[in-house]
């Protein structure tokens, strides 16, 4: 995979992290399965399951689980499974995504105010 579409695919997998507060965001950069861990621990799995990623047909019903899986469990609705499913598409969609993704402290501010 070259830098540069690593590096692409890394960025919105570190926002989701930071705004999730996922300890180690910063591993999306690790390159091929990095994005795969950070994505992993912000819907509480282990990061070793992103080796599944790497398992020829495995890895693309892995990849389909996880993109059904991940809007439902940051409480998104489920139209962004399409999104993601989608290929071309998907890498706009996850951008979107991620930064409109709402940070957990940012709503607790909003619930403070009286």
């Amino acid at each position: 995979m070259p830098i540069g579409l690593s590096i692409l695919v890394a960025i919105p997998a570190f926002v989701v992290g930071q705004r999730l507060g996922v300890i180690h965001a910063g591993e999306a950069f690790i390159p091929a399965v990095g994005p795969l861990i950070v994505i992993l621990h912000s819907i509480r799995r282990s990061g070793w399951l992103c080796v599944l990623g790497l398992i020829p047909y495995l890895g693309l019903i892995f990849l389909i689980w996880l993109g059904c899986v991940v809007p439902g469990t940051h409480g998104r609705t489920r139209w962004w499974i399409l999104a993601f499913l989608i290929p071309g598409v998907n890498i706009v969609a996850f951008f979107a995504y991620a930064f409109t993704l709402p940070s957990p402290s940012a709503s607790r501010a909003v619930l403070a105010t009286p």
